[in-house]
């Protein structure tokens, strides 16, 4: 499942209309032969758009001014990258300033495109209402996550809520307009676009009655963790959802999605091992002489169904300061820490003490895409404290993951929210893009 919303693909339809004419337009003075031209315009637009994705240019957000950055560097990065086999096959100096002229052209009218949607939004677009039926702790924490989000232009007008002492006891700043058999009277005073149904315990028929009754066709209707999931992009966690969860793990489908996600698993790892063996074999070399101790650290983690398996990677830190109930994943480690020897540091950076990590995907301890593995102390310790925690391990761990490439410093329960989500809505494409998101901020320093 990609985290894009209806606009965005609007926006992604225009940014791929502009760069195909855009780049027909300027690769014809390289190439007069037409299938190469249409070869070379679907190669740029392929890895144009998957900078852009990877730069999060297509997530609903609040505009702010480095967005525009992102936007130049999402261009900048795929134009380099599409333009190399071209200027492989014929290097001159057309070849090289077609594709910059090209990205200019490209990051301008995406710039004015932008430019011309923001000044319409402002103009034009109506925040629309949501009303939320419940008043409940699940009501109430959507209503938060909307008030948190205002680039999704939502209201929360109120809340339905039959329950007498929620309503006496209400200390919220949004107000509860009624009962759910005040559901039409209300939904046409407020001008409501959205109802989302937040109550925890199954409606009895007279109060799912009155909302048939009182809600328009109209009018979208949704469950609360659904839509905690559509805004948050992380997993509702309850009895209920885990419920649905399990059912969606156990059908046919995943059993297809295992096999194929495997052989994807042993060829993604042996084209990373292949492809960074140079960076490993340096890397080797310089924890070797650093201090003369063994190249590789191995961590008991906790793998899939709660099987404890050795995760490898490349010592970072002396041999006499490792610390076995140390746990990179779960700690944070300063650029100062005098723990690390000094080579090491920029292989931390750029996690390139991980690479070792895809013999574990070989062996089918890990995979390339998952839950990040933790050590056994803390998954008995959270699988005691935080509900449904071994739910995460239904899979197996991954070399990098969905919680990876959104938040760096999350909560327990947040990271398993993230992490049953990826769980729900796993598939292969949106691995892969999770691997491309994560590779950016691994190349650009700003993965933790």
């Amino acid at each position: 499942m990609f985290s894009i919303s209806k606009p965005a693909y609007i926006i992604s339809t225009v940014d791929a209309l502009i760069i195909i004419f855009s780049t027909m337009y300027f690769l014809t003075s390289v190439t007069g032969n037409t299938m190469y031209l249409i070869l070379l315009t679907i190669w740029f637009l392929f890895v144009i758009m998957l900078a852009l994705y990877s730069k999060k240019n297509y997530e609903p957000k609040p505009f702010k001014i480095k967005d525009v950055y992102y936007l130049f560097e999402g261009v900048a990065i795929g134009s380099i990258i599409a333009a190399m086999p071209v200027a492989a096959l014929k290097f001159n100096i057309i070849t090289i300033l077609v594709p910059v002229m090209n990205a200019i052209v490209i990051f301008a009218l995406l710039l004015i495109f932008r430019a011309l949607l923001f000044i319409c939004a402002i103009v034009f677009k109506r925040a629309k209402n949501v009303l939320i039926v419940g008043a409940g702790q699940d009501g109430k924490l959507i209503a938060e996550e909307i008030q948190q989000k205002p680039e999704l232009s939502l209201k929360v007008v109120g809340f339905l809520d039959d329950n007498m002492n929620t309503i006496e006891d209400e200390d919220s700043t949004i107000p509860i307009l009624g009962l759910t058999c005040d559901s039409e009277a209300v939904i046409k005073d407020n001008n409501v676009d959205i109802v989302i149904i937040a109550v925890k315990s199954r409606m009895d028929s007279a109060i799912l009655t009155d909302l048939v009754k009182g809600i328009p066709l109209g009018v979208k209707v949704w469950r609360m963790p659904k839509f905690y999931e559509k805004i948050t992009h992380k997993y509702f966690v309850s009895k209920m959802t885990v419920n649905w969860l399990f059912y969606a793990c156990v059908r046919k489908k995943a059993l297809l999605y295992a096999y194929i996600k495997r052989f994807c698993d042993i060829v993604s790892s042996i084209l990373i091992m292949l492809i960074t063996s140079p960076i490993s074999l340096i890397a080797a070399i310089g924890i070797k002489l650093s201090d003369f101790g063994p190249v590789f650290y191995t961590q008991t983690r906790i793998g899939r169904f709660g099987k404890p398996f050795k995760m490898i990677k490349f010592r970072t830190m002396y041999q006499d300061k490792v610390e076995d109930d140390f746990d990179e994943d779960l700690n944070e480690i300063h650029a100062d820490d005098k723990r690390i020897m000094p080579f090491c540091k920029i292989l931390r950076k750029f996690h390139i003490d991980e690479i070792p990590q895809m013999i574990n995907v070989l062996r089918g301890e890990m995979s390339i895409v998952g839950p990040r593995p933790v050590r056994e102390e803390v998954y008995y310790d959270n699988k005691e404290r935080v509900p449904f925690w071994e739910c995460r391990n239904w899979v197996h761990p991954g070399w990098c993951g969905w919680q990876q490439v959104n938040v760096c410093d999350p909560t327990s329960e947040e990271r398993l929210e993230y992490d049953l989500y990826y769980i729900k809505h796993r598939n292969i494409i949106w691995e892969f893009m999770i691997v491309i998101l994560y590779i950016t901020k691994v190349i650009t320093g700003r993965c933790k």
